[in-house]
């Protein structure tokens, strides 16, 4: 046996200065106030900052709001709301996964908004392609005004269509 390993992988050498682009400082996120259509209107006002990935692009196509523009194959973004607010119900083509970091939120549903999960920090879930779907902040957490919440969806631009 030969003392030197082999990898089977190729190893790339990634400098700090190009990784420094695949970094993403909470404090210098961006989001656009209406980067969906119920955005601004009472009881979906939320704050939707996309991390990493692809799917929305301002300016003509100019400028990623994406702090991390790659496509990586998954969109990741934080979203913040005060209690009572999340989006509308919507559809996607693939699944979204919710990760509470502060407050509560809940995850409901299905048509007519049947069913719902209450998920506290660091709880997950995960909801599957063409189900209809929405989420609220229900408590900001201790000292806060606003929840936070992951999201992640596999694909490089997913669809959605609100109901």
């Amino acid at each position: 046996m030969s003392a030197t390993k082999q990898y089977e992988m190729e190893i790339i050498d990634v400098t700090p200065v190009q990784m420094e682009k695949r970094v993403a400082r909470y404090g210098k996120l961006k989001y656009p106030p209406d980067r969906y259509p119920d955005s601004l209107l009472p009881g979906h006002v939320r704050k939707n900052y996309l991390v990493v990935g692809t799917g929305l692009i301002v300016d003509g196509g100019k400028e990623p709001l994406s702090a991390i523009p790659i496509s990586e194959g998954f969109q990741m973004s934080y979203v913040e709301a005060k209690p009572g607010n999340g989006p509308m119900l919507h559809n996607h083509d693939t699944n979204e996964t919710f990760v509470a970091i502060k407050g509560q939120w809940r995850v409901i549903w299905g048509l007519g908004e049947k069913y719902s999960v209450d998920l506290n920090p660091l709880d997950v879930c995960s909801v599957p392609p063409f189900v209809p779907r929405r989420f609220i902040n229900v408590t900001p957490g201790e000292g806060m005004e606003e929840g936070l919440l992951l999201t992640v969806q596999p694909g490089n631009v997913a669809k959605v269509e609100f109901m």
